[in-house]
């Protein structure tokens, strides 16, 4: 799932014109990167896409989640290339924030008999939404669940993000963040994401100072919400 931050307050300051114009040039490029990746995109909803893989076209699961974090870099760093051309222009910039979740669906053609359309249903296509609009509370772009990161955390970065209880579950999950692919992250910036994994671990046995040290220390070298 993927979703536009502040999409309403843009709207408030763009013509209805102008706007459907960007969205156009916004959804042709992440379009195409999903495709590229063997993605099928199941329905625009407003500003969000959603997108699966493994259907209809068969692949394996890991196959399948490693197209799935490279499709959201991907959108990712065009999104940001077209925001900068955007803000020369004065024009406001889109943010994109992406949930990424592995698990099994029901996939097919579902609808009436005035209109069907083909699409995945179930459980774990929640948690990918849910996943999505996390992001708000972390300021962070692209969070995957721990199950699509256990299949590629050999392929990309990540740092552990939080472990959280979300809407209609019962269990805790941790949740993950994706940052780049494997080997592309810069080193300053990988040593900020540990030492915020580190102090994490000390938030969940509850060591506040040791905590404290580990996440200010993260905020003196990087501006990161989650860490605040």
């Amino acid at each position: 799932f993927s979703d536009i931050e502040n999409f309403t307050g843009i709207t408030e300051q763009t013509k209805p014109e102008e706007l459907v114009s960007r969205l156009y040039d916004y959804f042709s490029i992440f379009a195409h990167s999903i495709s590229e990746n063997k993605g099928t995109i199941d329905k625009y909803i407003g500003d969000s896409i959603m997108a699966f893989w493994g259907a209809p076209t068969e692949m394996d699961v890991k196959t399948h989640a490693h197209l799935a974090c490279k499709a959201a870099l991907s959108c990712q760093m065009q999104g940001f290339n077209l925001s900068n051309v955007w803000a020369r222009e004065g024009k406001p910039r889109f943010r994109t924030r992406f949930g990424i979740h592995t698990g099994e669906v029901v996939v097919g053609n579902m609808g009436s008999d005035e209109r069907i359309n083909y699409t995945v249903l179930g459980d774990n296509v929640n948690l990918a939404s849910r996943l999505e609009g996390i992001n708000k509370y972390y300021g962070t772009e692209i969070i995957v669940s721990a199950t699509t990161h256990d299949l590629v955390k050999e392929d990309f970065e990540f740092r552990v993000l939080d472990k959280i209880t979300v809407k209609g579950k019962t269990q805790a999950i941790l949740i993950y963040e994706l940052l780049a692919e494997k080997n592309k992250l810069d080193m300053k910036l990988l040593k900020s994401y540990k030492m915020y994994e580190t102090g994490l671990k000390y938030y969940f046995i509850g060591d506040w100072d040791n905590c404290l040290k580990y996440m200010s220390a993260v905020i003196k070298s990087l501006d990161d919400s989650a860490a605040k």
